[in-house]
């Protein structure tokens, strides 16, 4: 009996799997209360909202247009206010993309330049939880737009980035507002920003931040089906992003190349995906040091896109822990669609993901190391030390409706403890890439 009885559980299982996805049309509002957990960032709470648009249902999974909305925040300190447009539809044959938000981070990582040059230590996080910390605050408008090309699966890139930064150090007196002295909540302390500061490793004319207009062009090879989890197809994006000197205090030039491939191992059910990117400086004209972690990323799906290190590149290690004027990274994951099943009308299905991360440092930040090493006690900085791949592993679940709107909860550890002793824990929308 009870092996009639599995015996029809699978079969069961099997062909809810296997069954035919229905088509989605018209409207669809993906409504989430945005109580989420990241290690790097604490509990979050808020709300999300995404509008999607199927049109006549003709190109679903692919939509129309999509709409979304998100006001939250998070125990650590930062807070979310973004509106994105997305369409396929909107100019015919191009797709458009803007957003408008305000990041607000209390807490935001700082370990220095240069991978391993820089020291971690958990013993200094113990004694000294803001340490590694400072304050920033980003209002952004972006304008992204993507066409076709005479060629198949080629495509041109163009966008626009209106950034304004401002930096500083934490601020004791709000964070500790009703908190004793002697409460071990209490925030105390010097802090590694400051020592860079001090050393001029960050110059005055960038340290509190500043006002960005930046200009992003560029080429992509995209094979792809489907925009999440393709079974098959491939992604490759060559950009270059001119911050130029009439119009930005601190001007630069940078590039980014990307390459994600993607290839179906059961039919239906197992796919493999990779991400290989290199990014840096073009030139001799410095990136801004808060410009250094920000990815470039085009019709970013994702809230927060700095890197190396975090929920958005190296998962499990220390959010921007691998800073340099030029670096590289790779994502390999493989990732199971485990069940399928329809649920208040809408297609969902549950995935599990394993992934290995790993980053390094293609190109170090200048810096003066005669007058490091006359200070040395104080830089807080290993001139002799070695950096070397950045690399963690883990994995985590899936649950997505309508192959479009992507609930992610991951788990990372760092595979040395100079990128963090403890698992990187995130929950949030959308697969890495």
């Amino acid at each position: 009996m009870k092996r009639n009885l599995l015996l029809t559980l699978l079969i069961f299982c099997y062909l809810t799997i296997k069954a035919e996805t229905p088509v989605k049309k018209g409207y669809n509002l993906g409504v989430l209360p945005a109580v989420s957990y990241n290690s790097d960032l604490g509990l979050q709470y808020g709300a999300i909202l995404n509008l999607f648009n199927y049109g006549d249902g003709s190109r679903y999974p692919a939509y129309d247009h999509s709409a979304y909305l998100e006001i939250s925040r998070y125990t650590k300190g930062s807070g979310i206010y973004r509106l994105y447009y997305d369409s396929q539809q909107l100019i015919p044959g191009i797709r458009s993309f803007a957003e408008l938000s305000y990041l607000t981070d209390d807490l935001m990582d700082f370990y220095g330049f240069n991978g391993y040059k820089s020291d971690y230590s958990k013993d200094i996080v113990a004694n000294n939880r803001i340490f590694y910390k400072m304050a920033q605050k980003q209002f952004r408008f972006l304008a992204d737009f993507k066409g076709k090309l005479p060629m198949n699966n080629l495509f041109w890139i163009a966008s626009y980035n209106f950034e304004n930064y401002k930096i500083g150090t934490v601020d004791f007196n709000k964070l500790n507002k009703g908190i004793d002295p002697s409460d071990s909540d209490y925030l105390s302390g010097e802090n590694l920003y400051s020592n860079y500061v001090r050393l001029d490793l960050i110059g005055s004319e960038e340290k509190k931040g500043g006002i960005l207009n930046a200009f992003k062009a560029g080429l992509v090879y995209d094979s792809r089906e489907v925009l999440n989890n393709p079974d098959k197809g491939s992604y490759t994006e060559a950009l270059v992003e001119l911050a130029p000197g009439f119009i930005n205090n601190e001007p630069y030039a940078r590039y980014s190349l990307v390459h994600c491939q993607f290839h179906n191992l059961i039919k239906d059910k197992l796919n493999m995906a990779i991400r290989l990117g290199a990014q840096g400086k073009i030139g001799d004209q410095a990136v801004p040091f808060f410009r250094r972690t920000q990815l470039m990323s085009p019709f970013a799906k994702r809230t927060n896109v700095t890197g190396l290190g975090g929920s958005n590149s190296l998962r499990g290690i220390l959010r921007n822990r691998v800073v340099g004027d030029a670096f590289a990274l790779g994502n390999f994951e493989l990732r199971w669609k485990a069940v399928s099943f329809k649920f208040i009308n809408q297609n969902f299905y549950f995935g599990l993901n394993g992934f290995f991360d790993t980053g390094i440092v293609l190109d170090q930040v200048d810096w003066n190391e005669e007058k490091l090493r006359s200070v040395n006690s104080l830089t807080y900085i290993n001139l002799d030390e070695k950096d070397g791949f950045h690399s963690s592993m883990g994995g985590g679940l899936k649950v997505v409706m309508n192959e479009n709107f992507v609930i992610s909860a991951e788990i990372g550890k760092a595979l040395d403890e100079r990128d963090g002793e403890g698992l990187g824990t995130y929950i949030n929308l959308n697969y890495l890439f």
